[in-house]
């Protein structure tokens, strides 16, 4: 049996109101938030997908928060690339939630992961996802809160330029509500 973490929605919907310096604009976003470490993000996918997407002229932005092992590395990377205006690096946040607000799609490119915590975040406040092939993602993201990829570069490319030119609705709305009961009627089966 599998039993999710409970999710703190109030404290998410609350929390992505605070203000940050970074402002919504009129470009796509994605955000990427998760630990900068390269054996299990695989980083280097979404610089590479991004650096394609530049070379065939889509104006876009990706939201880098976290930090980690291989964070200099990435900055290189961009640097090397010249995608400064592309990669934006926010750091280590200590509340990310305002970033999602100021997203349009949340993307992770990992090659392997428990059950990412941000899927539910991201559903919470509403946002579509784009990921590897992790964990439960066909079963809970692809086709109802976002879209499932191979864990290649054309692939994430792929996808990235999907949501550019035709974004994603999300097909059902998330209730966090019925989540946190589906979750404490496991928990009170066990006890």
């Amino acid at each position: 049996m599998v039993i999710n973490n409970l999710v703190d929605y109030k404290s998410i919907l609350e929390k992505s109101n605070e203000n940050i310096k970074l402002k919504k604009e009129s470009i796509t976003t994605f955000l990427s938030v998760c630990r900068h470490e390269e054996r299990a993000k695989k980083l280097t996918r979404l610089i590479e997908a991004t650096k394609l997407l530049k070379e065939e002229s889509y104006k876009f932005r990706v939201l880098f928060v976290g930090e980690g092992e291989n964070t200099e590395e990435y900055k290189h990377l961009v640097e090397d690339n010249d995608l400064q205006d592309y990669i934006i690096f926010c750091g280590m946040q200590k509340n990310p939630y305002p970033y999602f607000k100021i997203s349009d799609c949340i993307i992770l490119t990992s090659e392997y992961e428990g059950y990412p915590v941000i899927y539910t975040e991201a559903k919470v406040l509403g946002i579509p996802i784009i990921t590897t092939n992790v964990s439960d993602s066909m079963i809970d993201i692809q086709g109802r809160y976002g879209i499932v990829v191979n864990k290649d570069v054309d692939s994430i490319k792929n996808a990235m330029k999907s949501f550019i030119e035709n974004g994603y609705k999300i097909e059902e709305k998330f209730d966090a509500k019925k989540f946190n009961k589906n979750i404490m009627e496991k928990i009170e089966k066990l006890l």
